[in-house]
């Protein structure tokens, strides 16, 4: 299970294969739930020997075992992005799963459909061999073979869950696969995707309500009811902002990287060695929107931002010079004037810059950044960056 608002969050406690693994605040949460009725409610009264201390004990362990599974779940997704040369930012596990933040998006619906169901095929495969294992190794009348079997129905539940056909699930993600493989667009397949996502949001909803007030759900246990409900909101959220995020990638590839370029004057041409503190005297006067064509010789080298001026503490400031800053031209791929916005604003994710060069048979004619894009959209500048607190 994949939402989106809970990436980034928490705080990190290693790496897997290079990979962060964060822990949102709100996995303590279900984790100390889940420990809670696994002593109290999943173990039953008729395994004998087993003590008050025993049952926390056991439910500690069956908690960690299965959130070990989830992370591999995670796992899964984050390594076949990776094999598609995906950049993977991190993985989150949270109060309703897990997030693995890959930092671009699909290119094509073959990539879609690998990513989306590999999570759900791991979260099977370790379903059916714990429940495999507690029915032909392990003893049923113990409490490590009863864990194993009820481990296992976690795990299957947790892989046709995430396949209900509704963003963001991953099942949202392979029917958007399939979409956008029968009708050719990425926007269609993720409106249509995101739709469907809404509707199971609703249901989830409805009945989660249903049986709160009326005690006549197939899962008539209040709490069910609710936490039924509480993940449709949750799932109607994101499949809402799925919508939006739909239209506006439409939008954006409306428009041309030509159109919203900064060209010179504007983007203003200055020496490599020039030193930071002299280019700009006053930080407090230098516009977030400024670039800098880093220039050595009269050929163009690198570009600059102010957004990076900015961001520096006062010894470099006082220090550095352009060429310390600059993003260097062979390192960076231009752009077309004919390329689209939404690939600008890939590039500007997938690659970490502020502004991004336009070039056309070999010349360049100007930078695009993310300043540019969303005045184009509307949505005006990003917030104003407040020089002294340079880091």
């Amino acid at each position: 299970m994949r939402f989106g608002m809970f990436g980034g969050n928490g705080f990190k406690v290693g790496r897997i294969l290079g990979i962060p693994i964060r822990l949102d605040l709100s996995f303590f949460l279900v984790f100390a739930l889940l420990v809670f009725l696994i002593a109290t409610q999943i173990l039953p009264d008729s395994l004998d020997g087993l003590g008050g201390a025993e049952r926390w004990l056991y439910g500690v362990a069956a908690g960690a075992v299965y959130f070990l599974s989830l992370l591999i779940h995670e796992l899964a997704h984050s390594l076949m992005a990776r094999r598609y040369g995906m950049e993977v930012s991190s993985i989150t596990l949270f109060f309703f799963g897990g997030l693995s933040l890959i930092r671009e998006d699909s290119q094509r619906p073959g990539q879609e459909f690998w990513i989306a169901v590999v999570g759900p095929l791991a979260s099977l495969v370790i379903g059916l061999g714990f429940i495999l294992l507690s029915l032909f190794a392990l003893p049923d009348d113990t409490a490590v073979g009863h864990l194993a079997f009820v481990l296992g129905l976690l795990n299957c539940f947790l892989a046709g869950f995430n396949m209900l056909p509704g963003f963001p699930l991953d099942g949202g993600r392979v029917a958007r696969s399939l979409i956008w493989r029968l009708t050719g667009s990425r926007h269609r397949a993720t409106r249509a995707s995101a739709r469907l996502g809404q509707l199971l949001g609703a249901i989830m909803i409805v009945y989660g309500i249903g049986g709160l007030l009326t005690d006549a759900a197939i899962f008539n246990s209040g709490f069910n009811s609710l936490w039924i409900a509480l993940i449709g909101f949750l799932l109607m959220t994101q499949a809402s902002q799925g919508v939006k995020t739909a239209d506006l990638e439409r939008d954006l590839a409306r428009l041309r990287v030509g159109e919203l370029m900064l060209e010179p004057p504007v983007a203003r041409t200055a020496e490599a060695d020039l030193p930071i503190h002299v280019l700009a005297p006053s930080r407090a006067q230098l516009d977030q929107q400024d670039v800098f064509i880093v220039a050595e010789g009269g050929t163009a080298v690198g570009i600059a931002s102010a957004v990076q001026i900015l961001l520096l503490d006062d010894e470099r400031y006082q220090s550095d010079r352009l060429r310390d800053i600059m993003i260097a031209a062979d390192q960076v791929q231009p752009l077309e004037p004919s390329a689209g916005a939404d690939e600008a604003l890939q590039r500007l994710q997938k690659e970490r810059t502020f502004v991004l060069p336009v070039v056309e048979r070999g010349r360049l004619l100007g930078v695009v950044g993310l300043d540019q894009i969303l005045k184009a959209l509307g949505q005006g500048p990003p917030p104003r960056l407040d020089p002294s607190a340079g880091a």
